[in-house]
C-alpha cells in the first residue's frame, strides 16, 4: 500500500503495523463496531459524545483506506487487529 497523504505532516499506514498507526481509543471504537453497537450505544459505553464517536470512525476509515464499517472490521479481522470471535459477539441494543 503507498501512502496516501491525509492532513499536513500524516501519511495513511502500510499494512505492517496497523496497531501502531490507530490510537487506543479508536481501536476501542473499532471493536465496538465489530460488535455491532451503533455511535449512539458506543457513546454511551464509553461516555462521550455521539459526534466524537464518528469522529474516531472517521479518522479509522481514512487511516485504513477502508469504504465503510463493514469494510473496516473486515480488514481488522484480516490484519489481526480483532478476533473473529469479537466480532461475531451478539450485544442486544441498550434499552431492551
Amino acid at each position: 500500500m503507498a501512502p496516501v497523504k491525509l492532513r499536513a505532516g500524516e501519511i495513511a499506514m502500510d499494512d505492517t503495523d496497523l496497531e501502531s498507526w490507530l490510537t487506543q481509543r479508536e481501536v476501542e471504537v473499532l471493536r465496538h463496531i465489530a460488535k455491532g453497537q451503533s455511535a449512539k450505544e458506543i457513546a454511551l459505553t464509553l461516555k462521550i459524545a455521539p459526534r466524537t464517536v464518528e469522529r474516531h470512525i472517521g479518522r479509522v476509515r481514512l487511516k485504513t483506506r477502508t469504504r465503510n464499517r463493514s469494510h473496516m472490521v473486515a480488514f481488522a479481522i484480516s490484519k489481526g487487529l480483532i478476533g473473529c470471535a469479537l466480532a461475531v459477539t451478539y450485544v442486544p441494543p441498550l434499552g431492551l
